[in-house]
């Protein structure tokens, strides 16, 4: 079944070019993802020409997911081009393509292989997997409207429940499928999640706080939160806000870090509340990046995400 293995190969041999390449990591994820979607549109195209029959079961393959598909391969050309240049990413496209007229001269010999594909290649476009590629593809469709991705329903729940560093909590939220999670070094976050497969530069971060049983009620406002931020800080806006029907507070918040003896500056969406003794922040946070740079359209751009992240959190009792 030579070309069920297709679309793996050039995904796989594109992959190792980009990383001789020494590319960014997010922009390896690019390639991978778009090699895999020229790889396999270009796969289905040869079982339509060499099986007639087959047509409308390829056509039904490619429709069931031809938005989705579309946007990602639309965008990664854009990112790509805005990343390497034109001349890179033709270099790039023309690899791929090499590849693809070497694979594809070979028959695909029997219609049962045909029909095996079809049915992979179905399997695949519904995004049903969890895999890098799957995340790539989701997050490059959504590359240019992040909170698209939760809108249409391409979501993981989170909860705190029975989570190690989450006694007696149970706080539920969607996270966009294309994010990875990964454990937080630091003893109050519960969880992070990066964006683009772990390969962004945005994230999500669950962090709760126990408050002392002697201490007096919280109470979230400008003065009470300006004074939980680091010194080398900036509040920037707060915002009341509700999380499930809980008074909180909203802060835009900018913060400069020494990362490997260099100053680089994070910038962060921290919806926080009380309940039950615990101080519950949800954080949307975009960096490192250089103190240069303007941070201001980037956070407008995922805003929205998060926020729509944080209007569907819920505290189960």
């Amino acid at each position: 079944m030579r070309i069920l293995l297709l679309s793996l190969y050039f995904t796989f041999a594109a992959c190792c070019y980009a990383q001789h390449q020494k590319y960014p990591s997010k922009v390896i994820l690019a390639v991978e993802t778009y090699s895999f979607l020229l790889g396999q549109k270009e796969a289905l195209k040869k079982v339509a020409l060499e099986f007639p029959r087959l047509k409308d079961d390829v056509a039904a393959a490619e429709n069931s997911s031809k938005v989705i598909f579309g946007r990602a391969e639309k965008n990664i050309e854009h990112f790509l081009k805005d990343e390497l240049g034109v001349l890179e990413f033709n270099k790039i496209k023309q690899h791929i393509g090499s590849l693809a007229l070497e694979q594809l001269k070979h028959p695909v010999q029997k219609e049962e292989y045909a029909r095996e594909f079809i049915k992979q290649a179905a399997f695949k476009l519904k995004l049903s997997e969890s895999g890098d590629i799957q995340k790539g593809i989701i997050s490059f469709a959504f590359h240019d409207a992040p909170h698209q991705e939760v809108i249409d329903g391409h979501t993981t729940t989170f909860s705190t429940k029975d989570h190690l560093k989450a006694d007696h909590t149970a706080l539920v939220l969607p996270i966009p499928k294309s994010w990875r999670a990964a454990e937080a070094e630091m003893p109050a976050t519960v969880q992070q999640f990066t964006s683009y497969a772990g390969n962004g530069s945005e994230k999500i971060l669950v962090v709760i706080h126990d408050l002392a049983s002697e201490d007096a009620p919280l109470v979230l406002d400008q003065k009470s939160v300006a004074g939980m931020i680091p010194p080398q800080s900036i509040l920037m806006r707060t915002e009341s806000v509700a999380i499930d029907g809980t008074p909180g507070i909203m802060i835009e918040t900018e913060e400069v870090l020494f990362l490997s003896n260099q100053k680089r500056k994070i910038r962060m969406l921290q919806f926080m509340f009380t309940y039950k003794q615990k101080l519950y922040c949800l954080q949307g946070s975009i960096g490192p990046v250089s103190l240069s740079q303007n941070l201001d359209p980037h956070i407008k751009k995922y805003e929205p995400l998060f926020r729509l992240i944080a209007s569907r959190t819920q505290l189960m009792d």
